[in-house]
């Protein structure tokens, strides 16, 4: 007969004899060998679950911002000149299309557009169920309403002058059209414009809009909804709240709450952020960035802005800027390098031409940089042209000294550039003159008549579109046209003409690859810069991956990826 062996767990008994006879040094070597067993089992546990699983954003945390200045009219159409409300605008309105977090162009409420055959009517076709944070649902009135309290002049939204001489079309409650007199090319730009409510700002009176309470206690239906502010003894405010909006027809935020504390000055804003009052802000001047860099649980956001500075030569008012090889020469002479790194920390990149490098759709041809920092070169040229050096090592012809004035504002980082500029070229034996004036006294009495033989000022992008009409077409040459170079070229002029009247993209490419050209030949300014926009944030704020804004409100460009909170998934 066979015997059947079976297998038993020993008792509590057998494990005390078990436990008897072994010496205490065979004790303390099974003590450590099942200590070991257990805690290679929970490392392989946990290496499995890591291996097994992701870390994924989550729902939950709240992150709160210092802003210098306070809220006056959280209204998109009245928004653009204040930080703080173009700010919370970003937030709490949506619009037909905005800019995403490389500054192109994208969808937000608007499903689809199309364009006629003769590219003067633009047609929106809006998302359905697009929700007011008061449930009401938003509809193509809404959009007619926002657009004609813009036109209508006693509303003074800042948003006026983009909309002139455009009709509207409400073709049923998820269709509009907006028709414009000329084929313009940039139009798009314009349909980022932040949508109001007409259900309760048609109740408003004009003689009450600017006062109205929904300016500072808005409904809107943007990512974010408006929770409460709260105010000091003068009735300022000190600090703003805002909610994710649960009903988004987006993508829905991880953050649940956004707070904005307002401050009176960047050294308020940088305290509050060493107490860790706040969570991040935007740098106004730049000499403070360093004092970050080294900072623990600090990141500093280096973001590209589509805006420019330059000194415009104004050859009306200057006989040497006559001469196209003067003005080569003193480009020639810019070190572009040194006044980024003394002026902006290095936190600006070098520009030659009116199109910025690698900025949205277009990019700046590489023939832009014929000018690049050459000081030999540039005496060469002035020597060429009979600008000599006498004694005193300054630049003389025919008994005129090689003298020019150069203004600019009392902004410190424009105030820093023009010194340098100034030493750069009195090293070729110019004689520089500097004026630093108030915006306001430049803008009247020098821009305003062209009284000046050149000026250091910036440039800015219309959207994300270059769009260079503006600023360099000869019929912009009197004020209030923005040609401050007072520059005058037929063969420019049809190009930008024709850049603006057709949508195909490679037919502008070329037409602004040609303007570049005609620029860089006839010297009508020295490009300099395009510095970056700052943004300092505590290393838990996750998400942030902007490279590209078209002004400062767009930092929010893709909030609703950041996140403090964190889950594991399945792979």
């Amino acid at each position: 007969m066979s015997r059947q062996l079976r297998f038993s767990f020993p008792s509590s008994s057998q494990f005390k004899r078990f436990s008897s006879i072994l010496s205490k040094k065979e004790k303390v070597i099974l003590y450590l060998a099942i200590i070991l067993f257990i805690g290679s089992l929970v490392v392989w546990t946990i290496n499995y679950y890591i291996s097994s699983t992701r870390k994924c954003p989550h729902i939950g945390g709240e992150y709160t911002e210092g802003i210098v200045g306070q809220p006056l009219y959280v209204n998109p159409i009245l928004a653009k000149l204040n930080e703080a409300d173009a700010a919370l605008c970003k937030l709490l309105f949506s619009s037909l299309l905005t800019y995403d977090n490389n500054g192109n162009l994208v969808n937000d409420i608007a499903d689809r557009y199309e364009l006629s055959d003769d590219g003067k009517t633009y047609t929106f076709y809006i998302k359905q169920g697009v929700q007011w944070h008061d449930k009401t649902e938003l509809s193509t009135k809404d959009i007619e309403f926002t657009v004609k309290l813009i036109q209508d002049k006693t509303y003074k939204s800042t948003l006026r002058g983009d909309w002139q001489d455009i009709s509207i079309n409400v073709i049923d409650d998820h269709t509009i059209s907006f028709s414009i007199p000329d084929p313009y090319s940039p139009f798009l730009n314009k349909a980022t414009f932040g949508i109001l409510p007409k259900h309760i700002f048609e109740k408003v009176p004009v003689e009450n809009f600017l006062l109205c309470e929904f300016n500072l206690k808005p409904v809107g239906s943007g990512s974010f909804v408006f929770s409460h502010y709260e105010q000091d003894e003068e009735d300022n405010l000190i600090s703003y709240q805002l909610l994710a909006n649960k009903d988004y027809h987006g993508e829905q935020p991880f953050l649940e709450k956004i707070n904005f504390n307002f401050y009176s000055d960047e050294q308020a804003l940088i305290d509050a952020y060493n107490k860790k009052e706040i969570n991040g802000f935007s740098v106004i001047s730049y000499e403070n960035i360093h004092t970050f860099e080294q900072k623990k649980g600090t990141l500093i956001h280096s973001i590209k802005i589509p805006r420019y500075f330059a000194v415009f030569f104004n050859k009306t008012r200057s006989v040497p800027f006559a001469d196209n090889n003067v003005r080569r020469a003193l480009q020639l002479a810019i070190n572009r390098d040194e006044i980024i790194e003394q002026v902006f920390s290095k936190y600006a990149m070098p520009v030659y031409s009116p199109i910025l490098a690698s900025f949205g759709e277009f990019d700046s041809s590489k023939s832009a940089e014929h000018f690049p920092f050459d000081a030999e070169k540039s005496e060469q040229k002035l020597d060429e042209s009979g600008w000599k050096r006498n004694n005193d090592g300054i630049r003389e012809k025919d008994g005129q000294k090689l003298e020019i004035s150069l203004i600019t504002t009392q902004y410190p980082e424009l105030v820093q550039t023009a010194e340098i500029i100034k030493t750069q070229w009195e090293k070729v034996g110019v004689i520089v003159n500097v004026s630093n004036l108030e915006l306001s006294d430049i803008q009247q009495n020098f821009i305003k008549p062209r009284e000046y033989q050149s000026i250091l000022f910036g440039q800015e992008y219309f959207g994300n579109d270059p769009d260079p009409y503006h600023f360099w077409h000869s019929s912009r040459r009197k004020d209030p046209g923005r040609n401050i170079a007072v520059y005058n070229n037929e063969d420019v002029d049809k190009l930008l003409e024709e850049s603006r009247k057709t949508s195909d993209l490679t037919e502008r490419k070329d037409k602004f690859r040609q303007f570049e050209e005609k620029i860089l030949e006839d010297a009508p300014a020295v490009f300099l810069y395009s510095p970056s926009y700052i943004y300092i944030v505590n290393s838990k704020i996750k998400g942030i991956d902007t490279s590209a804004i078209i002004n400062s409100a767009y930092r929010f460009s893709n909030i609703r990826h950041w996140y403090i909170k964190t889950i594991r998934v399945k792979k």
